[in-house]
Order: structure tokens, then C-alpha cells, then sequence
């Protein structure tokens, strides 16, 4: 028989031990939750800066880093590695950054084409200096083929001097004979615009729904250089599975201009034709219209079209009068002022009755009697003003 006493000392006892316990196990918690972090994180002097996305893949490595105050000498170095190898390294030289500034760096690897097929998998790094000091770096594995989105298509991903565009789809997938439907998935699409290295556009939508298909063209914001190399950069970021992937597309900027075919008129009297803006690269340029008769000369007709770029139209309007009967082909051109055809339309156009050309002689009696009624209206009313101011005076 346990007396009531001795009962009461077990119990505190008990619970004695069991708070010693718990408060034993949150110390060692805390102390091996410290290095994990440490590790996950991979940073030197994180008060200063911050890798707020680091990407990377064969052909390129993406970097968005923001620096908490300011420093006079900076730079990003960029690795990449395979096994012990290091098989490219880039530096940018960024000098002088102010505190809370943010900058992004892409780097296009240019390995040689089908170099390292054979490696398991590659490294990237990145590593944020001030000096020689190293502040903040990351890295990453990846396998040389980019990662598969399992349930997510990209149809097409093209740029070209007007805008860039996406078109993704849903997979099925066929599980024992049957086909299954597919989930709906949620992305963000990262689009940048590059000058060689150089960042001159980016545009962020997040949590895009994609239930069957989605489209999406993006027209450049402003004016595109002539013959300029640019090129189109999509980050494409999967929520499920947790996957990003990148694609570019590769363009020369240069004019485009299209003949809307079905606002064109074509008579006995002239022509009207209206073209649209298809590029950032400012189109200046004539409209040519060229009418070719079964038999005589060819008669070529030019009108100058406003300055156009994307979104804008413009009608042009050119008048022969004189045109001899008969039938003719007619070609509509639309050029540049380097003579270049970006983009043409064919008809056929017949002349019963030649309209009249108007000379300078049939154009002087018509303007004389304008002028002389004029004259006799302005008159008329001189003349009565005085007269009422006569009636006025009395």
C-alpha cells in the first residue's frame, strides 16, 4: 500500500522529469536548427545584400539582387561548373549601388553546340563582391536537358519587332487505355527584352490560370533600332510541380507594314489603300501603284504614307485621271525609303470611259465665276451693312 504522501511525491517527480525533458529537447532543437539554416542559406554579410531569384540552365543564368545599403565597389560573378571543371566564368562590374537598389543580370553561356551532352549535371553559381570580398552566393544543379513540365505545353514562343507571344496548352495523360482529362495549372511568366546583355524591358504576371489553352502577346512599349539584334527572354514558372523553365526567341528589328486587303478601292478615278503598322521600327515610305494594260505602257502612281508603327493605320488616297479604256493588272507595293517591298496586292481593274484629265485652262473659268461671285456676296453685304447704318443714323 503507497501512503498518500509518498503518492504525491511521485507525481511531482514525474512531472519534474517530464518538463526537464521538454525543456532538454527544445535546447537541442534550437541548437541544430541554427547551422541548418546557415546552410540553406549560403550567405556572407546578408545585411548588405539579398539573391532575391537566381535561375540557371544550359544556355543562360538569370540574377535579381538587392542590395539593404549603399557600396562603392561591386560586382556579380557568375560560374558554371561540371564536377571539378569550371566550364564559364562571367563578371559584371556594377561600381557604385545605392541601398535598396535592385539590379538583374543575364548571362548567355555560349558553350559550343552539343559540348557536355555526355556530363550528368552542371553547377551554377553566383557570387555577389564588394572588392574582394564575397557579401552573398547561390547555387544550383541542373541536368543539361531542362526540366520537363509534365502537364504544361509550350506550343510557340516567338518575338519578333511588334511584340512577343505565348500560346500554352494542358497535357492529357493516358493512364491504362484511358485517357485522362487535365488538371488545371497556375503559372508565372517572366518576359525581359535584351540588347545583347542588357535589359531594356520586363513585364511580371503572376498566377496566370491556365485551363486549356492560353494566348498572350505583349507589343513592345516603345520604339524598337533598325537593325538592331534583340532578343526575347521567357521564365515560365510552374506552381505545381515547383519547376521553372526559360525560352528565347532571337529577332532582327527592321519596318513592317501590311495592305489591308479588304479596305483597298480601285476604279477608274484612282486608288485608296490603307496600310497598318506591324513593328516598332518606324515605317517611312510611298505607296506604288502599278497599272499594266494588255497593250501600251505601264503607268506607275506614288502617294507618301504617314509615318506608322504597331496599332497605327493610314489611307492613302492616289488620283489618274486620263487612264485610256481597256483592262489592266494592278499592283499595290508598299516600300521603304531604301526602294525594300514589305508587303504587296494584286487586282485587276477595267476603264470603260476614260475620266477627262482637268488643265489649267478648264480650271480658269471655273475659278473666275467662284471668284467673282465671292466678290459680288462680299459686296452684298458691305452694302447693306451701310445701308443699315444709314437707317441707324436717321
Amino acid at each position: 500500500m503507497i501512503l498518500p504522501g509518498k503518492k504525491n511525491c511521485l507525481k511531482q517527480r514525474d512531472f519534474t522529469f517530464r518538463l526537464f525533458s521538454l525543456i532538454a529537447f527544445l535546447i537541442f532543437f534550437c541548437v541544430q536548427a541554427g547551422p541548418v539554416s546557415a546552410a540553406n542559406g549560403t550567405a556572407v554579410g546578408a545585411e548588405n545584400t539579398l539573391i532575391i531569384d537566381f535561375f540557371s540552365d544550359h544556355d543562360l543564368s538569370d540574377a535579381t539582387v538587392r542590395f539593404e545599403e549603399s557600396l562603392e565597389n561591386v560586382s556579380l560573378v557568375f560560374t558554371l561548373s561540371s564536377g571539378k571543371e569550371i566550364l564559364k566564368s562571367e563578371t559584371f562590374n556594377l561600381g557604385s549601388v545605392e541601398e535598396g537598389q535592385e539590379i538583374t543580370k543575364v548571362l548567355f553561356w555560349e558553350l559550343e553546340e552539343d559540348y557536355g551532352k555526355d556530363r550528368d549535371s552542371y553547377t551554377a553559381q553566383i557570387f555577389v563582391k564588394d572588392g574582394s570580398k564575397t557579401l552573398e552566393s547561390r547555387k544550383l544543379s541542373f541536368s543539361y536537358n531542362n526540366q520537363y513540365l509534365s502537364n504544361l505545353k509550350i506550343v510557340d514562343f516567338s518575338a519578333d519587332s511588334e511584340k512577343a507571344s505565348v500560346l500554352i496548352t494542358l497535357m492529357s495523360s493516358a493512364n491504362l487505355g484511358f485517357v485522362q482529362m487535365p488538371e488545371p495549372a497556375m503559372v508565372d511568366l517572366d518576359l525581359k527584352l535584351l540588347s545583347g546583355t542588357d535589359i531594356i524591358y520586363s513585364e511580371k504576371t503572376e498566377n496566370v490560370p491556365v485551363t486549356d489553352a492560353y494566348y498572350k502577346a505583349i507589343i513592345w512599349p516603345f520604339l524598337l533600332e533598325k537593325d538592331r539584334n534583340y532578343t526575347a527572354l521567357l521564365k515560365l514558372h510552374s506552381h505545381s510541380p515547383d519547376i521553372t523553365t526559360a525560352y528565347t526567341s532571337d529577332f532582327r528589328a527592321g519596318e513592317k507594314v501590311e495592305i489591308i486587303d479588304t479596305d483597298i478601292d480601285v476604279d477608274e478615278y484612282g486608288a485608296s489603300v490603307t496600310v497598318a503598322g506591324k513593328s516598332q521600327v518606324p515605317f517611312d515610305g510611298v505607296i506604288r501603284v502599278v497599272l499594266t494594260p494588255e497593250d501600251g505602257d505601264v503607268q506607275v502612281f506614288e502617294e507618301t504614307a504617314d509615318i506608322l508603327t504597331a496599332g497605327k493605320e493610314d489611307t492613302v488616297g492616289i488620283i489618274w485621271q486620263g487612264v485610256p479604256r481597256g483592262d489592266y493588272n494592278v499592283k499595290i507595293y508598299a516600300l521603304n525609303l531604301d526602294g525594300e517591298v514589305l508587303d504587296s496586292h494584286e487586282t485587276v481593274l477595267r476603264v470603260f470611259e476614260p475620266v477627262a484629265e482637268i488643265t489649267q485652262s478648264e480650271e480658269s473659268p471655273a475659278f473666275g465665276i467662284k471668284t467673282a461671285f465671292g466678290i459680288f456676296l462680299c459686296f452684298a453685304i458691305l452694302l447693306g451693312r451701310k445701308k443699315r447704318g444709314r437707317k441707324e443714323a436717321r
